[in-house]
């Protein structure tokens, strides 16, 4: 969701960086025509006749071009703001995507050590002189008043120990955690 976003909010900063580049091309265009028409000017007042006949024809007077050209610079202006708006925004996202980034990475690293801490104490090397029920209580197995528990250590140990009563030092049996 959060790449989405970013996306988004990028394809929007280069919509607007498009409109605000097609906005300066219309306004050269017209600075171009107003220059063209200020260069014509002269001529246009020897030939008198042919002047108004180009005025008449041309779509913006120059106090209209002139305007326009001012009203395009403001909202030009006034995307610049937007888009740099919305870069800040994609910035602040970018950095929560990295410090997430960071934070699932940590909690991943964590999660692992717990898995292999989980592994290791999920395993019990048989001492001389134990038996299941004082294995049971043990504070790494399940602890005080635990002992009946034993039968949970029998059941998954089944493959090794044939009878409850006897078991050896030195047999590695597998723990079930609750």
């Amino acid at each position: 969701m959060r790449y989405f976003l970013i996306a988004f909010l990028i394809l929007c900063c280069f919509s607007f960086g498009l409109l605000a580049q097609e906005k300066a091309m219309e306004e050269e265009a017209m600075e171009e025509e107003v220059m063209e028409e200020e260069a014509e000017e002269p001529v246009m007042e020897e030939e008198s006749v042919a002047g108004e006949a180009l005025l008449a024809d041309q779509r913006w007077t120059p106090a209209e071009a002139d305007s326009l050209i001012n009203a395009l610079k403001a909202e030009e202006e006034d995307l610049k703001v937007r888009l740099a708006d919305l870069q800040e925004q994609i910035d602040a996202l970018q950095m929560e995507v990295s410090d997430m980034d960071t934070k699932i990475a940590e909690f991943e690293s964590e999660k692992a050590e717990l898995e292999e801490k989980l592994e290791q104490i999920s395993w019990y090397k048989v001492k001389e002189g134990d038996y299941l029920c004082k294995i049971a209580e043990r504070s790494e197995v399940y602890g005080y008043g635990k002992y009946a528990r034993w039968k949970a250590i029998y059941n998954a140990n089944k493959d090794k120990i044939s009878d409850p009563n006897l078991i050896r030092a030195g047999w590695n049996l597998f723990i079930p955690r609750p």
